[in-house]
């Protein structure tokens, strides 16, 4: 593939994104993602003091923050009532400042996030929510083109395929959110595929990559502490999987010892991760057993349920009550789980390490938090927190190690009809949920969605139109990725052992030298 057309495939996919992104980004209302009269609050809080955003409380831990940033989730707990309940005029320019603990005034969060964020503050709390999950959208498009870009062409299968397989429903809805679980998701991404193509690469293509995979690891510990600990699980995985005993390896792998650091330093400096290790998350509940080993059976057992609810089984989104079909989450884990089954066909001590080493996390983090908080699986912790170390592992599946660079395992090991399953059916997948969520908040039970609105923005396209925007763009989106993989793997098998092998001896010399 030559670059030209490579910048142009990445232009295409980059825009179709954005579109999809987009269509998310108007099919809620203010309010919508969890906890969100905390997050508008503290956005608006986020540079501090300004009179007419945001101006201090009674006390240090109260803040003055809008009113409808505050009230915004009147429908959150019942999934009968539509935004509607926010007033009429709710969608106008104008609020009152109410005093409010529900801030980020203490070190609960990362306050980057809120800082950048609070930039698009402004008088009309509906059009600036808009303006920062169409801002948080771009960023990703960006990051995701620019990578694949950049990423040696063995790789790029890797970055495409565990964003595609993983982001479905639950990573879509939260990227074009006003939630710092956007930028948290999103960093997990990009990590650990930029760290291999760093150690991969050189010249322009290492030190991009290098820069990539710091600005994602800034993002996650501007986010959320929790996110930090995943930029460091990725650090570690990126190593392990491209270790190599020479001097080039020790010297590159610097910039991950670097991330590792920068990752603790983040995740201890939080309150938020002072909370989740002493298991004040959230209420415990009565009905949960008080013998540690009892729950910590119990959750293990139970954890299925939390790694489903990222394809969204058992787990609904926004407030956790858009309940999706049981089709989406069965379509999306049986193509996750095939890809995975497919890509373990050979495999080396890199790979057991780092799919360990990840695998490991996701059992660990959420079992200590909940039993910490004496509670089971279904309170405190959600899919949402676990999705960057699901992402992480199917890349850690699909990428080429350090030792695997044959034929075998620098190309896509599916079909030319896997992969065309597979985007048909993630495009199926995500068009029935864009409509779900579409559906829970317009109208209050037709499937008419331009035919019986309750609530809606008062410009911009109908609900249709965002719906079939939407559905188009992530269709048009998953046959460019059929194509583009299929492409990869269309080249003589004789050819592409010659390429690999150019490629490995260039990069030998040029660390060498």
């Amino acid at each position: 593939m030559s670059r030209l057309k490579s910048l142009l495939i990445a232009a295409g996919a980059g825009l179709l994104i954005f579109l999809t992104l987009g269509a998310w980004s108007l099919a809620s209302p203010v309010g919508s993602a969890p906890d969100d009269d905390f997050h508008l609050a503290s956005i608006w809080c986020g540079s501090g003091a300004r009179e007419g955003i945001c101006e201090l409380g009674t006390s240090e831990s109260k803040r003055l923050a809008p009113d409808k940033a505050i009230t915004s989730p009147c429908y959150a707990h019942d999934p009968d009532v539509t935004p509607s309940c926010q007033g009429e005029h709710f969608l106008d320019s104008g609020y009152d400042l109410v005093e409010t603990t529900r801030v980020n005034s203490g070190n609960q969060y990362p306050s980057g996030y809120y800082f950048w964020t609070s930039k698009l503050a402004s008088e009309n709390v509906a059009t600036s929510t808009i303006a920062i999950r169409l801002a948080n959208s771009a960023l990703f498009a960006i990051l995701m083109v620019a990578t694949w870009y950049i990423l040696p062409r063995r790789l790029r299968f890797s970055l495409a395929a565990s964003v595609a397989l993983t982001f479905v429903p639950v990573g879509v809805f939260m990227v074009a959110s006003v939630n710092p679980s956007s930028w948290a998701i999103a960093s997990a991404a990009f990590v650990l595929p930029a760290l291999l193509g760093y150690f991969s690469t050189t010249g322009w293509r290492q030190i991009s990559l290098a820069g990539i995979a710091v600005f994602a690891a800034i993002l996650s510990f501007s986010a959320r502490g929790d996110s930090a600990a995943y930029t460091l699980v990725a650090a570690l995985a990126a190593t392990v999987l491209a270790f190599r005993p020479d001097r080039r390896f020790w010297k590159l792998s610097l910039l991950p010892v670097a991330l590792i650091a920068s990752a603790i330093a983040a995740f201890l400096s939080t309150g938020q991760t002072g909370l989740a290790l002493d298991g004040a998350m959230g209420e415990t509940t009565d009905e949960a057993p008080k013998s540690k080993a009892t729950l910590v059976i119990l959750n293990l057992l139970s954890l299925p349920n939390l790694w489903n609810g990222v394809f969204g089984q058992n787990w609904g989104l926004g407030w956790l009550n858009t309940t999706m079909p049981a089709v989406v989450p069965a379509t999306i884990i049986f193509l996750f789980a095939g890809t995975i089954f497919v890509h373990m066909r050979t495999i080396d001590w890199r790979r057991i390490v780092a799919l360990s080493g990840i695998g490991l996390a996701a059992i660990v983090i959420p079992t200590y938090i909940l039993v910490q908080s004496e509670t089971l699986v279904g309170s405190h912790v959600q899919p949402r927190y676990i999705l960057p170390l699901i992402t992480m592992f199917l890349c850690a599946v699909i990428a080429p190690t350090a030792a695997t660079r044959t034929a075998t395992n620098s190309v896509v090991a599916l079909s030319r009809l896997q992969l065309w399953l597979i985007g048909f059916g993630l495009a199926g997948a995500h068009a029935i949920s864009l409509f779900v969520n579409l559906r829970r908040y317009v109208t209050t039970g037709s499937y008419n969605l331009d035919g019986d609105i309750d609530w809606w923005w008062n410009a911009g396209p109908s609900p249709f139109t965002v719906l079939a925007i939407g559905a188009v763009a992530f269709a048009a989106l998953m046959a460019l990725f059929s194509i583009t993989s299929e492409r990869s793997d269309s080249a003589p098998r004789t050819h592409r052992v010659f390429a690999i092998a150019r490629e490995d001896t260039r990069e030998r010399d040029l660390g060498a030298a």
